[in-house]
C-alpha cells in the first residue's frame, strides 16, 4: 500500500509530508510517539503541523492510537482502515523494541456481549517482551 495512493483515495492532498509520515507508518510495525517520530523522520516537519497530521490520520483512521501502561500516546497504521465494521482485534506491544503486533480478533460471542454496551471504541493492549527480545538477552 502506498501512502499518496492512500491519501488520494481518501480525499486528501498527497503532499510531501504527508506521504513521507504515513509511508513511515505503512512501512514500519512499531508503535510510535509523537517525540519518537519526530526523531525519525527525515524533513524538517515543525512539532505543531506534526501533531495535527497524527490527529487528522487518526481522526480518519488512517492511524491507530495506543495508550500504554505508562500513559504515553503511540501511534500505528491502521490494517484495518478499509474495514468498515471496525472489528476489534487486540494488540501486543514490545516494552523492549516498541514492535506492536496485531493479535487474533476476539471471539463473537465475546464481542456480541458487547453490542448492548453502546460502546465507542475498545482497546486492548497486552505489553511485554517479544520473541526476538527475550533471544536476545
Amino acid at each position: 500500500m502506498d501512502a499518496k495512493q492512500l491519501l488520494k483515495q481518501h480525499g486528501f492532498r498527497a503532499t510531501s509530508h504527508r506521504c513521507e509520515v504515513l509511508n513511515y507508518f505503512i512501512k514500519s510495525n512499531q508503535a510510535l510517539t509523537h517525540a519518537q517520530l519526530e526523531q525519525k523522520i527525515k524533513s524538517k516537519i515543525d512539532r505543531v503541523s506534526l501533531y495535527r497530521m497524527l490527529h487528522c490520520f487518526y481522526e480518519n483512521n488512517f492511524l491507530a492510537k495506543i495508550i500504554d501502561s505508562n500513559n504515553n500516546t503511540s501511534y500505528i497504521f491502521n490494517q484495518q482502515i478499509e474495514n468498515t465494521d471496525k472489528a476489534t482485534f487486540p494488540l501486543f506491544k514490545c516494552k523492549t523494541c516498541h514492535t506492536v503486533i496485531q493479535l487474533p480478533q476476539l471471539p463473537e460471542n465475546y464481542l456480541k456481549s458487547l453490542q448492548s454496551k453502546n460502546i465507542d471504541k475498545l482497546q486492548i493492549l497486552a505489553e511485554g517482551t517479544c520473541e526476538n527480545c527475550i533471544k536476545k538477552k
